[in-house]
């Protein structure tokens, strides 16, 4: 971790040692995983699809599953009673008893008691959630999971209900299947005007000297203006100067309709960002304009993931990277956060962006990039550009370092277009400044393609100094090993900024070579140890060699979670060679289900061993809203210094108070610092402004709107009533509506998309079912709030009596009749089948009208045929009207 940066911002004050709370889970939630370690995974077995999707917790500690929907996955008489903290049922027959104690920490199954840690299983949402290697000692199964395909795979050790149930289902092709609804996609479209959201940070310090006195704030809004939406920010300097002002105009679509008939995924106007060339310029900021009508959500070998964003006064973020920590930022530039050249596995990736607060409050973004070979559809044509004038914003305000190639202009423009399935060409132009100072013209070219399980391509560029470059790359995944490799040859000063940031005349290189593996070591139980290895060499124009080679890799351990990272750095220049070895480790451990303990050091290896910095940290949770937080660091050296902290954070329902003490033991100094943040959110139900916790002009929101639809038409009637304790399960948490039917979610980020489940399992009537989707999705953009009405409508019970006529005998019941009520509107079949006693029984019946049919395959081969018609009626009161169901029969009836 980079321990040396955290160590500056735990001696500079309310901002302390945030970059390095990594742990199980943050001390506001004690669980080993939060929301953002959701992943809805298909579950199957080696030849059949068991559940389209279901909620699985994939995180730093392991693979967790909902144990009572994974039993009634596999048909096993398991379940879960949340209030009495226990699981009870039989695997397989009654003789066979499980009983789950998670207060005592203890499993029994069939009379042999199996121990379990506190970090294997875990009450959440309900239901009580199993790591997969506890659940596979409890259980006769074996557990796979796939997190990049989000695959989850079950292998039986012994004969299971399912598979007697598939094997029916498999002699009943004829009959269509119960799947998973889609999701809905739910549209916002752009406005002239919507009222914007607020997001203001407050802070201030005083110290014992008075030197360090600061006072700062940033204020930033967010919402629709002329049919696009508006960003604006206001950030202060320390002494409460207005030291930075940005304004954006933006439309995004991930369909590819952001400017209506010119296509495209996403335009801007303002304070923008160029795009980045595969080989030469790079991005960079600017105000100007930016057009792209490449995927949102999937990159090519050659273009850099550069991962931008707003960071509150006060807040650290750190990148996580599939689960492994690759870079931290500890204090905003200019209100924004900056990780340009994000190292990505081939294949699917996790991009996990973790914030943290002055006092160990804490946010997750998380986003999934597709990183490959970079195809596009034969026959279309992929588009980015943008000109800017490089390191000036619109409104250019404030005091602040200068950066060679500042005020010049930047213009790019790339196209891909494919040619086939398989191969696409690609060919941009440029016109930029790099940090020499001197201005030039830039043509590329290049292919890419897939060749079997080998993505590979090539790019050549040209400049109109004489520069020349040429740069291939291939990516694979050999043995589950994602190894991405990339080489580039220079000649002429031609300056690839994409490989040098910052680069000077002077540290032109003339070849570049990169070699990127990530796998996982695989233990038992569906865990893995991440692990990273990240190669580089570089020459220079000047003969110089640069060599870097780093390793990373984090796993639980016991009880605690260790992240640990060794670095080589090797240097020769002018005839004189220098090695250096680096290394950091950190762990974290729950001490209890409400206190968390983290620590870790930075240290030298060679050429001789040494300890730079070491820190401790704990976290009490005290309560919901109230967090204590407890730290000290030593950095070593020629002048060793300790500092202690003592924070507590408040978390209101409307916002957060930070206050932070922190105490220098070498120069006795002392620093006071406090922060407020909160946010002012406009609710579309009510029609005015209402305070609210931070975040909500970061992103997308979202008001839920639930009610019993009484008349079935999907519009909230005044006297229809509202329908409280439904729980959305969204991105950013769950959010439950309140005694009017409503709530709200923020925190949706600003992804390509962002899913939104309605749980109605806490809702208390049985007979209500949804009159709509369950599963909705949004394009969530900062400042606006989405409204998902959802209806909910009666159901009824229904229970007919089937009987056989004749004639010359009275009627008697008829068994194993097969029935079939057809709605006379939209809607699915129902089907049914009599008893010994010829009842059918229907469950969940909606409103509407149903004609009753026998199974055409049954009526045909028996000879049988209604007597007369037969209407079920179901009122939107659930209230049903139906009769005896009469059949007769060809000849002498049989049953």
């Amino acid at each position: 971790m980079a321990l040396g940066a955290a160590v500056a911002s735990l001696s500079a004050g309310p901002a302390a040692g945030q970059a390095l709370a990594h742990g199980l889970a943050v001390a506001s939630d004690p669980q080993p995983f939060g929301v953002d370690d959701l992943l809805w995974m298909e579950v199957r077995t080696s030849d059949a699809e068991l559940a389209e999707s279901m909620n699985v917790y994939a995180s730093r500690a392991g693979v967790f599953l909902p144990l009572g929907e994974f039993s009634r996955v596999l048909d096993l008489a398991v379940g879960v009673f949340p209030t009495q903290k226990r699981a009870e049922g039989w695997i397989l027959s009654p003789d066979r008893p499980l009983i789950i104690d998670l207060p005592a920490r203890r499993a029994t199954l069939a009379g042999r008691e199996i121990a379990f840690s506190q970090d294997q299983a875990v009450l959440y949402d309900d239901d009580l959630y199993v790591r997969a290697d506890l659940l596979e000692r409890l259980l006769p199964v074996k557990i796979k999971t796939d997190r990049s395909a989000q695959v989850l795979t079950v292998t039986p050790t012994e004969a299971l209900p399912f598979q007697q149930r598939l094997a029916r289902e498999r002699r009943r092709a004829q009959q269509v299947g119960a799947t998973d609804e889609a999701a809905l996609r739910i549209d916002t479209p752009y406005r002239l005007f919507t009222p914007p959201a607020f997001d203001v940070n407050i802070g201030g310090q005083m110290t014992r000297d008075g030197v360090d006195q600061a006072r700062r704030y940033d204020v930033r809004a967010a919402g629709d203006l002329l049919g696009a939406g508006f960003e604006g920010y206001v950030g202060s300097d320390n002494k409460g100067q207005v030291n930075d002002l940005r304004v954006l105009f933006s439309r995004k679509d991930p369909d590819g309709h952001a400017l209506g008939p010119l296509g495209g995924t996403r335009a801007g106007l303002g304070d923008v960002y160029s795009p980045s060339m595969p080989i030469g310029a790079a991005g960079v900021t600017g105000r100007g304009v930016f057009y792209s009508s490449a995927p949102l959500e999937a990159l090519d070998l050659a273009t850099p993931l550069d991962l931008r964003g707003e960071l509150a006064v006060g807040e650290e973020v750190e990148l996580y990277v599939n689960e492994i920590l690759q870079a931290a930022q500890t204090s905003p530039d200019q209100g924004r956060y900056q990780f340009l050249n994000v190292p990505l596995a081939y294949g699917l990736n996790t991009i996990r962006l973790v914030f943290y607060g002055p006092q160990g409050q804490s946010r997750e973004v998380v986003r999934r990039i597709n990183f490959g070979a970079g195809q596009v559809e034969a026959g279309r044509l992929v588009v980015r550009m943008g000109a800017v004038q490089q390191g000036r914003t619109v409104f250019d305000v404030g005091d602040r370092v200068r950066q060679p190639g500042d005020g010049e202009p930047r213009m790019v423009l790339t196209a891909d277009y494919g040619l086939s399935p398989s191969l696409t060409a690609s060919i941009g132009v440029a016109r930029f400044t790099p940090g020499d100072r001197q201005t030039r013209s830039l043509l590329t070219a290049g292919l890419r393609g897939a060749f079997g399980p080998v993505a590979a391509q090539i790019d050549a560029a040209v400049d109109d100094r004489g520069g020349r470059g040429v740069t291939v790359g291939a990516a694979a995944r050999p043995l589950g090993v994602s190894v991405v490799a990339r080489h580039s040859e220079y000649s002429g000063g031609f300056v690839d900024e994409t490989r040098q940031p910052g680069v000077t005349t002077l540290a032109l290189l003339t070849r570049a070579t990169d070699l990127r593996a990530d796998g996982q070591i695989p233990l038992r139980g569906g865990l893995g140890v991440p692990v990273s290895l990240n190669l580089r060499r570089q020459e220079r124009v000047n003969g110089d060699r640069l060599t870097n080679a780093e390793l990373r890799a984090a796993a639980p351990i016991g009880r605690f979670y260790v992240s640990s990272s060794a670095l080589f750095e090797g240097e020769k220049s002018g005839g004189v060679s220098r090695k250096r070895w680096f290394g950091s480790t950190d762990l974290s451990t729950l001490v209890s289900s409400r206190v968390q303990v983290r620590g870790g050091a930075s240290y030298q290896i060679s050429p001789e061993w040494k300890v730079d910095a070491a820190y401790a940290t704990a976290d009490w949770r005290i309560n919901d809203r109230n967090t204590l937080r407890l730290g000290v660091v030593r950095t070593m050296g020629p002048a060793p210094e300790t500092s202690y902290q003592a924070s507590h954070l408040w978390r209101a329902k409307r916002f957060d108070l930070a206050v932070n003490l922190s105490y220098d033991a070498e120069a006795r100094e002392w620093r006071i610092g406090v922060q407020l943040g909160f946010g002012l959110r406009y609710d579309p139900f009510s029609y005015r402004y209402r305070l609210s916790r931070p975040g909500v002009a970061n992103g997308g929101s979202a008001a839920i709107n639930a009610w019993i639809d009484e008349n079935g038409d999907g519009i909230r009637q005044p006297d229809e009533a509202a329908l409280p304790k439904l729980v959305a399960e969204t991105p950013g948490g769950p959010a439950e509506t309140d005694m009017h039917g409503r709530a709200i979610a923020i925190g949706l980020g600003d992804n390509a998309s962002a899913r939104i489940r309605l749980n109605p399992e806490a809702v208390d009537d049985p007979f209500l079912v949804a009159g709509g989707a369950s599963t909705v999705e949004i394009v969530p953009r900062p400042g606006r709030t989405a409204v998902i009405d959802y209806p909910m409508q009666r159901t009824a019970e229904v229970e007919l009596t089937a009987k056989v006529v004749r004639d010359d005998a009275p009627a008697r019941g008829l068994a194993a009749l097969n029935v079939e009520l057809v709605p006379r509107q939209s809607g699915a079949i129902l089907k049914g089948r009599s008893d010994h006693a010829g009842v059918l029984y229907f469950e969940g019946v909606r409103r509407g009208v149903y004609d009753l049919r026998i199974d055409p395959a049954q009526a045909s081969g028996l000879g049988l045929s209604l007597a007369s018609p037969v209407t079920v009626v179901v009122t939107a009161s659930g209230l049903v009207r139906g009769g005896d169901v009469l059949v007769r029969v060809k000849g002498k009836p049989s049953q």
